[in-house]
């Protein structure tokens, strides 16, 4: 590929021009350039209005990586395509390689630009490549909201867009195309450019009022932002009108970066989203609202002025909708003034609205980058991925890409795996003379898990990464993390994660009950009692009411247990039986492991006039301590199963001899939370997997629970032993399949008749 811009220049709305001009809005060139037969793209124009109401571009917001120039005839069928990057020397126009002879006299031509575009450039150089696969094209970034941080993951350019127009006259309202050949030797045709962003940018700013003080002590580290039904696509080039909005929304984690600026009286919270239309739309499902939480120190006050103690509020969400028009739109700024002065909600999935809130819609600043010259050269390192995967291989050297203002080098800063109890596990360098790039894990005098890992960069200012890893052989996703850095000094930090044929992750546990566990208020109405809900109800746990939440002295007035007799069910208040509802706490950040109590609910009763308090208890369970569900991904075959998603029938694993060979290439094991008495029978294990419900402590609700099949129990009896990823989760003899009871491995004769539910882990369910 040429490097046919000599010298780019970015300012924003986007204009390409030099820093070192007298005046900020002017153009500077060196010469017109050009050989008579020349097409010339200036990216600059001195003529172009700047609107009054602005907000300043800088950093991220103002960086091109690169271009691409495609020309398309009016029937839209491409012509040409070329990709440019800043270098050294030249003027502050780009001059394509084409020649103006190379189309027809006279003939108008469509002529894009595109910058910063994540596609393959050979996306754009396929022959059939037209203006209408253009406009089809989308960019996604689920990390937009942070573009330009040193995050993994976060773009560190903004895609852009523009079409060029005849050079002396004003951008037009509508785009059209422009005559690259007038017919005149010895006559460069010169056109202009604006590029613009697809990205919106959003500026919230929260003032404390006269009853809370903001506080950003280190006692309050889970402070942060994130946006609710964040838009994260994009179509390339702008839609013919807004109601075309495809975007995909995603609501990603707190985050407190850079981006989150917090001083004694104001909070500013940045935030950048593509954009998106949810008028007459769900705002649940479709609008775009910053939810933050601020701790802060909130004094209780009265109508006369009086005021309480001063209180610390750990949790304080709030959300706060970020346009009052119901859409963001391309290149443009979102400024939200709102005030707090009572505290949020203390549970995420409910923060307290704000209102009075006060919206302003500015365009982004232009402002002047030099991203090339002679006596100024920039410094820039960009990579075309910051996270990437490499599934059953060990070398890849062609996914990851960079470009660079010098050459590169990268340096392993990280090596590790998680382990059963969810702990990092780092592996190191092992000090082998014979082979240098050997990491391990120290395992007394000694390494386990020992493997080769280079990361190698092509001798270049642009090219690939080659990174070689042994493929992992403890069944454990490894996370190598390394820092690629150039001349400069400017770093950008990568992730890979390499996974074997079969792998297991886990995640944690929370809480356990069965759907069954349905109670009666004393209302009459009926509903799930879990270690949150009391009756369907939320109840806060504390507090008096002046009325029964449940029937007093009703035994099931809230089940949080149940037993088989006479072959069904009968159900209990107080947890024990069969199964009981679990909770686990005392987390061990150490050890990774907790202790897990039963699950119960109580109510106490004051004298005349009766006033009711609820509240949660817990009971003892000897000899538990892990509440992580094991996640075993199998993607190689074996003559010992069938791997395929076992066969369902009324719910439950069908119990035939062909489903008991199959194997899910996904499944979860419910964590010891879903401990059980031993089962009878086959319906009755069936029947419990069914019913179960575990709630993980990230709020994800799993109640999609089965008996295994006969093939998927051996999987388990094989991994489970001296396993880094798996702890010893069938610790019985014998348990039910959906077929009949499966004995451990070199067990003989036994009498054992344990469960361990699981569930085929494809779809994700959420609480939410």
């Amino acid at each position: 590929m040429k490097q046919l811009l000599h010298h780019i220049v970015f300012c924003c709305m986007v204009v390409l021009c030099f820093t070192a001009c007298d005046k900020d809005d002017a153009l500077c060139v060196s010469g017109s350039g050009g050989d008579g037969n020349s097409i010339i793209l200036d990216l600059a124009s001195a003529s172009l209005p700047v609107t009054r109401a602005t907000v300043q571009a800088t950093g991220a917001e103002i960086a091109v990586s690169h271009l691409d120039v495609l020309i398309f005839k009016e029937d839209e069928t491409k012509v040409w395509h070329e990709r440019v990057r800043g270098s050294a020397g030249g003027s502050g126009k780009i001059t394509l390689s084409a020649k103006r002879s190379d189309f027809a006299a006279d003939e108008a031509y469509w002529v894009y630009l595109i910058a910063n575009s994540t596609a393959d450039v050979s996306v754009f150089e396929t022959k059939d490549f037209d203006l209408g696969d253009l406009k089809g094209m989308v960019q996604e970034d689920e990390r937009i909201h942070v573009t330009g941080l040193d995050v993994i993951g976060a773009p560190q350019t903004f895609l852009m867009d523009g079409v060029a127009y005849p050079k002396e006259t004003n951008e037009p309202e509508t785009v059209a195309p422009v005559v690259l050949n007038n017919g005149t030797e010895a006559d460069n045709t010169e056109l202009q450019v604006v590029l613009r962003r697809a990205a919106a940018k959003i500026v919230v700013k929260i003032s404390k009022g006269q009853y809370v003080e903001f506080d950003n002590s280190p006692a309050a580290s889970n402070a942060g932002y994130y946006l609710r039904n964040m838009p994260y696509t994009t179509s390339v080039v702008p839609p013919v009108s807004m109601d075309e909005d495809y975007a995909k929304l995603r609501t990603p984690d707190l985050f407190n970066g850079d981006y989150f600026d917090w001083t004694p009286e104001v909070i500013t919270v940045t935030a950048y989203a593509y954009a998106h239309v949810w008028e007459d739309a769900s705002t649940l499902e479709k609008e775009v609202r910053l939810i933050v939480n601020i701790p802060m120190n909130y004094t209780p006050h009265n109508e006369d002025g009086s005021t309480g103690d001063p209180q610390f509020m750990e949790s304080s969400y709030y959300q706060i909708p970020v346009s009052a028009a119901k859409k963001l739109n391309r290149n443009t700024c979102y400024e939200v003034l709102v005030t707090v002065n009572a505290p949020g909600g203390s549970n995420p999935l409910k923060p307290v609205e704000l209102t009075d809130i006060a919206y302003s819609v500015y365009d982004w600043e232009k402002e002047q980058i030099n991203v090339g010259g002679e006596d100024n050269r920039p410094a820039y390192l960009t990579l075309n991925e910051y996270e990437m995967e490499m599934h059953n291989m060990e070398e890849d050297n062609t996914t990851l890409e960079f470009a660079s203002s010098s050459e590169v080098t990268a340096e392993i800063t990280k090596v590790y795996y998680i382990n059963k109890f969810g702990q990092e596990q780092e592996l190191e360098k092992t000090n082998n003379r014979s082979n240098p790039d050997e990491w391990g894990e120290q395992d007394g005098w000694d390494y386990k898990n020992r493997c080769t890992i280079k990361i190698t960069p092509d001798e270049n200012i642009t090219g690939n990464i080659n990174i070689y890893g042994d493929i992992p052989g403890n069944n454990a996703v490894r996370f190598i993390e390394f820092t690629v850095r150039n001349k400069e000094g400017i770093s950008r930090p990568v992730t890979v994660a390499q996974y074997p044929l079969t792998y297991i992750t886990n995640v944690e546990g929370y809480y356990s009950y069965r759907d069954d566990f349905v109670s009666t208020a004393s209302d009459g109405t009926r509903g799930v009692t879990t270690w949150e809900l009391l009756a369907g109800k939320e109840v806060n746990k504390g507090q008096q009411y002046s009325s029964e939440q449940v029937p007093y002295d009703e035994s099931t007035a809230w089940i949080c247990g149940c037993s088989w007799n006479r072959n069904r069910w009968s159900y209990s208040k107080n947890g024990t039986g069969f199964f009981g509802s679990k909770i686990a706490q005392k987390f061990n950040s150490e050890t990774g492991l907790c202790t897990i109590y039963y699950a119960r609910w109580s109510e106490s009763r004051t004298r005349r006039p009766y006033k009711y308090t609820y509240n949660t208890t817990t009971g003892s369970v000897n000899g538990l301590n892990n509440h992580r569900m094991y996640h075993v991904t199998i993607t190689a075959t074996s003559d010992e199963y069938t791997l395929g998603r076992p066969r369902i029938t009324d719910g439950k694993t069908d119990p035939g001899e062909d489903n008991a060979v199959v194997v899910s290439p996904s499944f979860m094991l419910a964590s010891q939370l879903g401990a059980v008495m031993a089962a009878d029978n086959v319906n009755m294990a069936a029947e419990h997997c069914e019913r179960y419900v575990e709630v993980a402590r990230d709020g994800t609700v799993y109640d999609d629970w089965r008996l295994p099949t006969r093939a998927e129990i051996e999987i388990i009896y094989k991994y489970q032993n001296d396993s880094d990823v798996m702890d010893e989760v069938l610790a019985g003899d014998r348990y039910w399949s959906a077929s009949g009871r499966v004995p451990k491995p070199g067990i003989g004769q036994t009498e054992d008749q344990a469960i361990r539910c699981i569930r085929d882990a494809y779809d994700k369910k959420t609480g939410k």
